[in-house]
């Protein structure tokens, strides 16, 4: 009999669902859940931005001990590990400097510098470093962290200019 009782409840609850009926709330007052909008903010889903979490950093080309120059359109590549692997890609801007902003997808990750890490992949060949060897993985580091939003950073990555075999 209980076990009846407990089917009737929930196939009730779910007719009432289906058929955009009155729910009842916890506080007993009753309320329709009429659109798509209420159900996806009350989910906590949604077109609203809740959170911003941004990869940033700055390469540099390093001609000598003491001159560096700016790597502008240098790709960049956030790669996120742990299950499932993300990668997302940015530029360097003409100061060298990239923001790369994660999906929201990621912004739950806890330690998320322990899970990604910025490596440049590509350099212009245009570029004094051009001709450079680009795999080094780079560690990010929280930087900010407020109001909704998260900043993560790379500082600069240095890339050193190689020598032809002529100069060596």
């Amino acid at each position: 009999m209980e076990c009846l009782n407990k089917i009737f409840l929930v196939s009730s609850l779910v007719l009432m669902i289906f058929f955009k009926t009155d729910a009842i709330t916890d506080d007993g007052i009753l309320e329709e859940i009429t659109s798509r909008e209420e159900m996806v903010k009350w989910a906590g889903y949604g077109e609203e931005k809740l959170s911003t979490v941004t990869i940033t950093g700055k390469i540099l080309c390093r001609k000598s001990s003491e001159n560096s120059i700016p790597v502008p359109g240098a790709l960049v590549v956030i790669s996120c590990g742990g299950n499932v692997k993300s990668l997302l890609t940015g530029r360097s801007d003409s100061y060298g400097e990239f923001e790369i902003e994660l999906p929201s997808n990621l912004h739950a990750i806890p330690r998320l510098e322990d899970v990604c890490h910025v490596k440049v992949y590509r350099v212009p060949r245009s570029s004094p470093c051009g001709e450079t060897f680009t795999g080094k993985n780079k560690a990010i580091r929280l930087s900010y962290t407020g109001e909704g939003v998260r900043s993560y950073t790379t500082d600069v990555v240095n890339l050193s200019q190689i020598r032809s075999k002529n100069e060596i």
